[in-house]
């Protein structure tokens, strides 16, 4: 995309970002916190749908279609680098750099979890701070996955890299990079409004946990991308962190109905 694009050009991405990523994850959200309300509103239109009392069920299978529209335009488009979809030559020397930050960072994860058990300090803070239960709940328990779900924790080792973290990759490192490139002429406007759109894609799962967490895992898998051009690293980076996040007892803040309803 030409970062000489006219102010017209500009105008539609600004408003075609902000559509795309920011009020469909909140009417998403508003969707998910009152779906009986949203069930009424379309049966006084005529239309009578289950779906509609189940949104949960419907958050992988947006993302993938969605990914699917993004990554069929970045491949008609000539001026994309196909690469960068994969690259595995520079996902292979940004290895060393990505292990080197996750160790210490997936020890404060361990941390955190620790925190969020119910009980904890954190917990007991914030309720006295009047955060609301339903938005810092207490659902985290160490490495109670692996330890009482090994098989489940299994499937979500080998699936979870492929049916969400690449899709999500291909959104919001490749397409948004690319598509946007106009409006975000620096590497640090990239990396900011990328890592901003990745966490409040997050709020879908309604607790601050989710959100928080993923910008600044959208700081780091976007600045790999930037780095590498590789959507392959910034997936390999994303899927040590969300396994982790899945392992030490992180994933109730993450399941959102796609795992469990």
């Amino acid at each position: 995309m030409d970062s000489a694009a006219p102010r017209s050009k500009r105008l539609w991405l600004s408003i075609e970002l902000t559509v795309l990523f920011f009020a469909v994850p909140a009417a998403m959200t508003f969707w998910r916190l009152n779906p009986q309300a949203v069930a009424e509103a379309a049966a006084t239109l005529g239309i009578e749908a289950d779906f509609l009392a189940k949104p949960g069920r419907f958050m992988l299978p947006s993302l993938m279609a969605f990914t699917i529209v993004c990554l069929v335009y970045l491949l008609r488009d000539r001026s994309f680098e196909r690469k960068r979809l994969w690259n595995a030559r520079a996902a292979w020397r940004c290895l060393p750099k990505c292990t080197a930050e996750f160790v210490p960072l997936a020890g404060l994860l361990t941390l955190l979890a620790w925190q969020l058990t119910p009980g904890s300090y954190l917990l007991t803070a914030a309720a006295n701070l009047g955060v609301p239960p339903r938005w810092l709940p207490g659902m985290a328990s160490l490495f109670r996955l692996p330890s009482e779900k090994p098989l489940l924790w299994v499937m979500i080792m080998v699936l979870y890299p492929l049916v969400s973290v690449w899709p999500q990759e291909v959104l919001y490192r490749a397409f948004f990079f690319h598509r946007y490139a106009a409006l975000l002429r620096t590497p640090e406007a990239r990396i900011a409004a990328s890592a901003i759109a990745f966490g409040f894609m997050h709020i879908l799962f309604m607790n601050l946990i989710a959100p928080l967490l993923c910008l600044i895992g959208g700081v780091l898998f976007a600045a790999t991308y930037e780095r590498t051009h590789s959507t392959l690293a910034a997936s390999i980076q994303h899927a040590l962190y969300g396994c982790w996040i899945f392992t030490v007892g992180l994933g109730p803040y993450f399941f959102g109905g796609t795992v469990y309803p």
